[in-house]
């Protein structure tokens, strides 16, 4: 009897190893996807933006983000956040701020959420750059 618990108990911590090795082979995933994006992301010509309202989204694994920017006289005037999941506690009213400030989708990222900031800002630049 004895000998059949510590078999069960072995294939339970066996079973929770693999779990939480594919959580990290996938997390890692993502996240060289997400900075990938990022590092990849242009600079847009607002100049050649007509004003209106753009829809962009991005997504991977634990992170994803629908944004509406809206565009009046070739300047981002707002950016909405539609949708999005991520880790709890993250305020993106900041990132919006930011990219607004900068008039660019692509800024420095927020130190503790630079996954959920870069999301939006891959986002933001899919949405006026319609990819």
């Amino acid at each position: 009897m004895l000998k059949k618990i510590g078999i069960v108990a072995a294939v339970i911590v066996l079973v929770i190893i693999c779990v939480i090795g594919a959580f990290y082979v996938r997390f890692q995933s993502m996240a060289s996807n997400v900075k990938y994006q990022y590092e990849s992301l242009k600079p847009v010509d607002l100049a050649k933006v007509a004003d209106g309202v753009y829809t962009g989204s991005f997504g991977d694994f634990l992170v994803s983000v629908k944004v509406d920017v809206v565009v009046k006289r070739h300047r981002i005037e707002q950016v909405k956040i539609v949708e999005q999941k991520c880790g709890p506690g993250y305020e993106a009213s900041d990132m919006t701020n930011r990219i607004v400030k900068a008039q660019s989708p692509k800024v420095d990222a927020v130190t503790s959420a630079s996954g959920s900031s870069m999301a939006i800002m891959i986002a933001v630049n899919r949405a006026l750059t319609k990819k």
